[in-house]
């Protein structure tokens, strides 16, 4: 089998599979390196079938404890903000992220004043009291954590990362250190990241491909022709 090589903080080569996605970015990897910010979050989960739903049957479902199942939920996880990229884990011993990482340089994070109308935020879980937002041009989550305090060391870390990558990416850090540790670890996010968009992309197509057969078939036969 096929390994690649990581490493942590002191430079000490661990091995990962190479064929498992995510491979070489466990939340420990990541935290040995030194981050610039790591810790536990809460992720509003918003189910798809929710989010296509209108808003009235949204508002149902919000009102109403038996459709809960179908309701917007808090859920723990862990974030690690290494080098270029933001990872999301579901907790602290994770071995591979969960879903696809954020690239920090086309990245947007905003704290949600408090009393902001979204209903599907609801109320809280005791212990968390500030949410912020993470968004692309394709997604946007909700993260809950402590106060706001830790809500603006998110987004601090998160714009200083930012711009440190975009000035990077110009060429114009050149005599500014970056570690070994994070240029690798931005190798595979870039990696995983290649492979999600691959997969969402094939994804993409075959419903595309879907439609068009649905509506091949309820067209219904094509007219015969004869001809005399």
């Amino acid at each position: 089998m096929t390994n690649n090589t990581r490493y942590s903080s002191n430079g000490n080569p661990h091995e990962t599979d190479a064929f498992v996605a995510g491979a070489g970015l466990s939340v420990d990897a990541l935290v040995d390196s030194d981050p610039q910010n790591h810790g536990v979050v809460l992720k509003l989960h918003i189910p798809i079938l929710y989010s296509i739903l209108p808003q009235f049957l949204q508002r149902i479902i919000l009102s109403w404890s038996v459709f809960s199942f179908f309701a917007p939920k808090w859920k723990q996880r862990y974030l690690v903000l290494c080098g270029s990229y933001l990872y999301k884990f579901k907790n602290r011993t994770s071995t591979a992220p969960k879903g696809c990482p954020f690239e920090i340089d086309g990245l947007q994070v905003n704290l949600v004043q408090a009393g902001r109308d979204i209903p599907e935020i609801g109320s809280l879980p005791p212990g968390y009291s500030a949410i912020f937002t993470l968004s692309t041009l394709r997604r946007r989550q909700y993260y809950a954590v402590a106060d706001n305090e830790e809500a603006m060391v998110w987004i601090r870390s998160i714009q200083e990362a930012k711009q440190a990558t975009i000035t990077r990416n110009m060429g114009h850090a050149s005599n500014l250190p970056y570690p070994t540790a994070w240029k690798y670890f931005d190798s595979l996010g870039k990696s995983l990241v290649k492979s999600k968009d691959r997969i969402r992309a094939r994804m993409e197509e075959s419903r595309l491909k879907e439609m068009e057969m649905t509506d091949f078939s309820e067209a219904g036969p094509m007219p015969r022709v004869y001809h005399g």
